[in-house]
């Protein structure tokens, strides 16, 4: 266990030395790309388009930022296994080291644009504090719940090459369909069942509850609901591994 954390460690620290090697504004541009976004969003949807939304630039930020961490992991990590066949039949590293190693990447470069919205919305949010101890829960339960998602999906892109262009239609699609920039309450409750199965809603709905609107009984509802997506995603992926780890490294 302690020699995959450490390989871990190494991946992770070698991929955020890789990501801002010979870059111009490296770190800043990477924090400051989903504020500028955030902030171009919230302006078109709210006095463009109209959505009335109490106190909107918190609603958005609280479904931005995660749908923005999901999209960048799924779009960096799915490829990642494929030309990776070299390092892993030279050296004993796992598969899952390299998966792991760029969810965290990505989540430590979204954990500092997401403190810097934080502050705001800490002075500005109307709950009890409650919100501030279970946001890490929430934020626990994505990462491990993206992260079984491209690794599942990572083995798929060895055996199927075009899974990532697949989920990359897949994504852009499910952006409309995923209440990020307007409140579930706009969806006509003939289709609300697609929501409730939409796995992305599933993952940042917590996390938003505790940015906006916060209440501990819908917390709860909603995090049990989002432990159970990610315990079927994590049962499906590593039966996926179980089953097609033989073929995978012949493929790889």
């Amino acid at each position: 266990m302690k020699s995959y954390c450490d390989q871990v460690l190494l991946f992770t620290t070698s991929n955020m030395r890789a990501r801002y090697r010979g870059t111009f504004a490296g770190f800043i541009w990477v924090v400051l790309s989903p504020i500028i976004l955030f902030t171009a969003q919230s302006l078109v949807f709210k006095y463009i388009l109209k959505i009335e939304v109490h106190n909107y630039a918190l609603f958005l930020v609280g479904g931005l930022l995660p749908w923005l961490f999901i999209t960048q992991t799924l779009d960096m990590c799915i490829p990642i296994l494929q030309g990776a066949g070299e390092l892993l039949k030279s050296y004993r590293i796992h598969p899952s080291t390299l998966i792991v190693s760029q969810v965290l990447d990505n989540f430590f470069n979204f954990s500092f644009a997401f403190a810097i919205l934080l502050i705001p919305i800490l002075i500005y949010s109307s709950a009890g504090g409650w919100e501030v101890f279970l946001l890490p829960i929430a934020v626990v339960n994505l990462v491990v719940g993206v992260g079984y998602v491209v690794w599942g999906l990572g083995i798929l892109q060895v055996f199927y090459r075009d899974t990532k262009f697949v989920v990359q239609f897949v994504t852009s699609v499910m952006f409309f369909a995923t209440p990020i920039f307007y409140p579930v309450s706009r969806i006509p409750e003939g289709l609300k069942w697609m929501v409730e199965i939409n796995p992305y809603y599933r993952f940042i709905e917590p996390l938003r509850i505790c940015i906006y609107g916060f209440s501990v009984g819908g917390f709860f509802i909603s995090f049990g609901k989002s432990i159970i997506c990610t315990a079927m995603i994590i049962v499906l992926a590593r039966r996926l591994w179980k089953r097609r780890k033989n073929e995978f490294y012949l493929l790889v």
